[in-house]
């Protein structure tokens, strides 16, 4: 693992079909690929309203229709899914049962194709997108297909090579919304209504984060302590952070509190699979010692019911708490994009960005490697000169904003908008360089009108606003992330000389994207609110079963490094390096990589420690893995689905981090 290339593929193949005739991206189309992830991105902790993608409307379901209950009790929701709220305490510490309030855990699940009873039923599968404040059940709604058909056993083939020639495996897919988020009541908020939320997202936007302007320094750090503060102190008819009128809801979000929830949630599981199990039985007719058999194997192991989980991003930090304080309990679990455990819990946030510069290194290497077809910022000078555009482009609009019209409403393109669009197309340059390099390409010839309509297009007009107060989406984040945080590591936000010096640290990790990530935690200067139970470390255990981490070669926020520290802390657990780009592993994907996540989720069997397996396709269509049988085509077809799609749902849920 000494090797760092930026971006790898493996031996010339001829191309199979899968986007075999890939034309140059016009940069418009930037308006419908990255829409809903830049919509959070674009703005400074700005707050919106619940977002819902089209898989998250079905207009005969309401969450408020389901009575919460201390046991699963599932309700069809959302054509192909089952829905249940979970009621958990919100104090997991009160010692005198039942005196605690609740919290309502909304859950989703895809059922698994077979039922309990049946041998190949393999258990649930729980999925967190990250954040923290990611939506466990949007990230479900959207791609749960895509993970059942990678994980579940497909039709046999003839073909000996294949994939199929293994056990039948059927999983449920799960996903829930954390404390404070979506969902899950009571939910964490900070702006009040609609208007105000639109009024704040505008001011930021106008202000912009160029923070080298020490007009727009001030009013950013100001901005952002207020945020923090009003996220601590708001108690409207829309927003009650506030539990009986006196404990504040943020005490309550930790990570610790979320890691508990999912124990509950597995051990529910437990139950709910013994009732189901008996349910069929008394339907049907089985042999006794048949009966006794599917009993045995579906009965509810009280107190030791065992965790499956797919963590990404924020969380890998949820999945190595519940390693650290639950390592009985570990089945199976795959870590994606890994945070650094120790930083986060200290709110540092100083081992993210530190190989995001790295990327857009390699940006101008693949654009120089794909050519003037398609690579619209081309330069036959080579890598240093697309760079050098690059850089021009940045420090004209710093200087010197660029006016643009869409539909005749007047804009200006500013260097916050660039650097915002250009650290969200990092996330995925799989599908994000060709767009960056279109945008490049328009704004060294000083034409904005693309990224005018862009701009236009995630603007709500007054008229669309809702008429009912809708909750903000940033409010959990920040109480997620800030009560997590050690309160006596804030130093460096106590002031405006203290916060410059943290954006000096930064900028010599990141000079392109530094202003970006120093707000990340920039509201935890005004939110005041301590969690009562809050996970301090040490992290690290010996799981009952090896963890598996997973990363991209060079990751925006989440570098590498941090994944084979996190695999040193859990003996006998192993890391797998896709030799690629991108915010996790799927980002990107490897066919052999998802093979070997597959078979773990299966079998159990872990690759060997440091494996590196080269992508299926890179930036500007280049491809890397040959494919053999119809297994690997299909699993081909399923990763890069993922990837099109968590490229906009792990970003919408932040992939804040």
């Amino acid at each position: 693992m000494t090797e760092k290339e930026p971006f790898v593929v493996q031996k010339d193949e001829p191309r199979p079909l899968l986007y075999a005739h890939r034309k140059p991206v016009s940069f418009i189309f930037v308006a419908f690929v990255i829409i809903i992830g830049l919509q959070w991105l674009w703005q400074l902790q700005q707050v919106t309203e619940i977002s819902t993608s089209p898989q998250d409307v079905d207009k005969g379901f309401r969450w408020e229709d389901i009575t919460p209950s201390t046991s699963l009790e599932y309700h069809s929701c959302f054509t192909d899914f089952q829905c249940a709220r979970l009621e958990v305490p919100l104090d997991w510490n009160e010692t005198i049962a039942g005196e605690s309030d609740k919290v309502a855990i909304a859950i989703v699940k895809r059922p698994a194709k077979v039922e309990v009873t049946d041998p190949r039923y393999a258990g649930v599968i729980l999925f967190n997108p990250g954040g923290p404040g990611g939506s466990g059940v949007s990230l479900v709604l959207g791609n749960g297909q895509y993970f059942q058909a990678l994980l579940d056993s497909a039709p046999q083939s003839t073909d000996q090579l294949d994939i199929e020639a293994e056990d039948e495996k059927y999983f449920d897919v799960l996903g829930w919304d954390p404390r404070g988020v979506n969902n899950t009541t009571p939910g964490h908020g900070c702006i009040p209504d609609p208007v105000a939320q639109r009024n704040w997202m505008s001011q930021n936007n106008a202000i912009g984060f160029s923070l080298e302007d020490e007009d727009v320094f001030r009013n950013v750090y100001s901005r952002g302590r207020l945020l923090g503060q009003t996220c601590a102190n708001t108690d409207s008819a829309s927003v009650v952070n506030r539990v009986n009128g006196k404990e504040h809801l943020g005490q309550y979000v930790s990570t610790a509190n979320v890691v508990r929830d999912m124990v509950e949630i597995i051990e529910r599981h437990g139950e709910w699979r013994e009732k189901q199990a008996k349910a069929l039985l008394s339907r049907s007719c089985h042999r006794p010692k048949d009966v006794a058999a599917i009993l045995e194997r579906t009965a509810w192991q009280k107190g030791e019911e065992q965790l499956q989980y797919w963590g990404f991003s924020y969380g890998t930090l949820l999945g190595q708490t519940f390693a650290s304080l639950q390592p009985h309990r570990v089945r199976r679990m795959v870590l994606d994009g890994v945070v650094d455990g120790a930083d986060y819990m200290a709110n540092g946030w100083l081992k993210d960005i530190l190989d995001i510069d790295s990327i857009t290194t390699a940006f101008a290497t693949t654009c120089f490697r794909a050519g003037p077809t398609l690579c619209a910022a081309y330069d036959p000078h080579g890598p240093s000169a697309i760079l050098a555009t690059l850089s021009a482009v940045l420090a004209d609009v710093r200087t010197n904003p660029l006016p643009a019209f869409h539909d005749s409403i007047p804009t200006t393109i500013t260097h916050s908008d660039v650097v915002l669009l250009l650290f969200s197309l990092w996330y995925s340059p799989l599908f994000g360089f060709p767009l960056a390099a279109s945008a490049v390409q328009q704004l060294a010839a000083r034409n904005g009108t693309a990224l005018a309509a862009l701009k236009a297009s995630y603007t709500p007009h007054m008229c669309d606003l809702p008429s009912a107060p809708a909750r903000d989406t940033s409010g959990a984040q920040i109480a997620i992330l800030c009560s997590d945080g050690d309160g006596h590591a804030r130093g460096d936000l106590a002031s405006q000389d203290a916060f410059r010096a943290y954006v000096a640290t930064l900028r010599a990790q990141s000079p392109m994207f530094h202003e970006r990530w120093a707000q990340v935690r920039l509201p935890c200067a005004g939110f005041d609110v301590r969690a009562k139970w809050r996970f301090e470390g040490p992290f690290g255990a010996q799981t009952a079963h090896p963890v598996l981490f997973t990363s991209q070669s060079l990751d925006p926020v989440t570098p590498l490094l941090n994944a084979a520290h996190a695999t040193r802390l859990f003996p006998g657990s192993v890391l797998l390096e896709t030799r690629g780009l991108g915010h996790c592993a799927v980002s990107m994907p490897s066919v052999e990589g998802l093979l070997a996540v597959r078979e773990y989720f299966r079998s159990g069997a872990v690759p060997a420690n440091g494996t590196r397996y080269g992508v299926y396709e890179g930036p500007f269509g280049e491809r890397g893995e040959g494919l053999r049988t119809e297994g690997e085509r299909r699993v081909a077809g399923v990763g890069m689905q993922l990837a099109r799609t968590l490229f906009e749902e792990i970003k919408g849920g932040m992939w804040r981090l």
